[in-house]
């Protein structure tokens, strides 16, 4: 038992147990994760309690209140509870994919069987690049509430986006110039395969690490985190 809760009235106890015991009981939340919910209800009892209103008063029942925290919305992951090596897959392989089957349907009506650009060394390196940099700067644009530093300023944002805009296309053309003895270019039907494969783990590093959204699942999570910091 905490210090916070001894602090509690008994009323207030009762309630935190019978909390805590049901949001065990009724969710996949990790032991991290309920003590930080039940860490923060405390916190916010303490404080009320000293205004004369109980936990009966603010959250209801125990059980309203398990419902009220089990709400997807509020314990879906925001996008900077990820690490930047899982946004950069996800989107890495999102561009990969993308890029895969406009290769090899390319390829299927394409009269230069060794279309320069289409290497497959070329192919990858551009995912992993662009998947990068846009994961990169969407995290520098996006206002992160966990910062302790203010947000960048607009001029400072537009040169970020500028640098990675031209990182980007730099990295599209000298890729694209590798040489065919290191970069070959595959035959139509394999990039199709590589696609399906790349879409297979994509679907396996969303289910793992809980990523939800569109294509590009880090636009998404930017658009939440911009509307809630909007709120605020």
């Amino acid at each position: 038992m905490s210090e916070q809760k001894r602090e509690l009235t008994k009323k207030n106890q009762d309630f935190i147990f019978q909390f805590k015991k049901l949001l065990a009981q009724n969710s996949k939340l990790t032991g991290e994760q309920i003590e930080g919910i039940v860490t923060e209800v405390e916190n916010n009892l303490l404080e009320t309690q000293g205004k004369g209103q109980t936990a009966a008063q603010i959250y209801g029942t125990p059980t309203m209140a398990v419902q009220q925290y089990l709400d997807p919305k509020r314990t879906a992951k925001k996008l900077f509870d990820y690490k930047f090596s899982t946004l950069a897959l996800d989107t890495s392989l999102a561009i990969f994919m993308l890029f895969a089957v406009v290769f090899g349907l390319t390829l299927f009506f394409s009269k230069n069987a060794s279309n320069q650009g289409a290497g497959i060394v070329s192919l990858l390196l551009i995912a992993a690049l662009g998947g990068s940099i846009y994961t990169g700067v969407v995290l520098k644009l996006t206002p992160n509430p966990k910062a302790k530093d203010k947000q960048e300023p607009t001029s400072r944002r537009w040169v970020y986006l500028l640098m990675a805009v031209v990182a980007w296309l730099g990295g599209f053309l000298i890729l694209g110039m590798l040489p065919q003895v290191i970069n070959p270019t595959l035959p139509p039907v394999v990039y199709i395969i590589l696609g399906a494969a790349a879409f297979g783990v994509f679907r396996w590093n969303r289910k793992k690490y809980g990523l939800t959204g569109g294509f590009f699942a880090i636009s998404q999570l930017s658009q939440q985190a911009r509307l809630e910091a909007s709120k605020k």
